[in-house]
């Protein structure tokens, strides 16, 4: 039995390999301290020392164990009060330290960051995972979460998810853009193994265009199509998401179109998000933004008539918060965070 206290479970027992050839605890940046707390800088696939990477995780933790919050963490929504335990493992892993994609999104601040582009340095991070497999580091019922950049179109990528399903691993959550189909991706599915998240942020054609700014969206509804069909034991297993893009995609209609094409396809889940850059940039006025706010509720009726269940991802949690709404927090595979 471990101690209760208010922390989270990056925290406790997160890492992130960042874009930014940085190991991080976190990703969570919308909160009063920043978030997104750092273990180690200038990362290229090197070996790393775990002890010193614990010993970092320790001086953070042991901040939550005197009731008071560490500086990154304040005003963050993960926070929550629980019974932690003192043992040293990673139970929640975040693989995103590839930038490259193969869409163009217009709420994405990695596709017009020239220097960020430049200074991403991609390393073979298969090494790295298989001696957190091989010295039980990394716990195989850990939430893993791969993203990006577009994870499947660097050449490990089939490999690493082999690896992950190859160890024992059951809670895998990919983001991908869909572009591009992926055979590791549909075994995971049909093993009820690994469920994946499309960022399609449309009802139409047109609108994908000018959100992703590749035209692309047949091959979009084909890998889809194709991995709905590989939920041959759960149909629980793919979730399309929309982003509330404002100025492009932040209507009724296109909403609409959205929920009923991904009932169509046979899909069971969807998840609703608001663009990052909006949210900085209205953050100290959120609770008056009650148009956004009306959309989040507007999709969770459409899901509710097609009965899809609905995920409300990082900055949709924000607003429910704000509009004194309880919501799930995000950070779960679809699997684990159902009721």
């Amino acid at each position: 039995m471990g101690n209760k206290f208010i922390s989270c479970d990056w925290l406790e027992h997160g890492i992130i390999f960042d874009h930014e050839n940085v190991i991080r605890v976190c990703c969570s940046q919308c909160n009063e301290g920043g978030g997104r707390p750092v273990l180690r800088g200038q990362y290229y696939g090197e070996k790393l020392d775990w002890d010193r990477i614990f010993e970092l995780k320790r001086e953070m933790r042991n901040v939550q164990r005197t009731g008071q919050t560490y500086e990154k963490c304040r005003g963050c929504i993960l926070l929550r009060e629980d019974e932690w335990d003192d043992e040293d493992y990673i139970n929640r892993l975040l693989l995103t330290h590839w930038i490259n994609c193969n869409c163009k999104c217009v709420y994405c601040p990695a596709v017009r960051d020239e220097k960020l582009k430049a200074n991403n340095r991609h390393y073979n991070i298969i090494p790295t995972l298989q001696e957190m497999c091989d010295r039980g580091i990394l716990k195989k019922n850990a939430y893993i979460s791969i993203a990006g950049g577009e994870s499947t179109i660097y050449p490990e990528f089939e490999d690493m998810l082999h690896l992950l399903l190859d160890y024992g691993c059951d809670n895998i959550l990919v983001n991908s853009s869909g572009i591009k189909y992926s055979p590791a991706i549909a075994k995971g599915i049909t093993e009820q193994k690994v469920q994946l998240t499309i960022s399609i942020d449309s009802g139409t054609q047109e609108t994908y265009e000018k959100i992703k700014l590749v035209k692309t969206y047949d091959n979009i509804i084909e890998s889809l199509s194709k991995y709905s069909e590989a939920q041959i034991y759960n149909k629980d297993m793919v979730c399309s998401k929309f982003i509330i893009v404002p100025g492009f995609n932040d209507r009724e209609e296109e909403i609409e179109a959205w929920i009923e094409n991904t009932a169509a396809l046979g899909l069971k889940h969807v998840s609703i998000d608001v663009d990052l850059r909006w949210i900085h940039e209205h953050f100290d006025n959120l609770k008056n933004e009650r148009r956004i706010y009306d959309l989040i509720v507007f999709t969770q009726k459409a899901a509710e008539r097609e009965n899809l269940i609905l995920r409300y991802d990082e900055r949709a949690s924000i607003m429910r918060k704000i509009h004194k709404i309880d919501t799930a927090i995000f950070g779960g595979t679809m699997q684990r965070i159902k009721g």
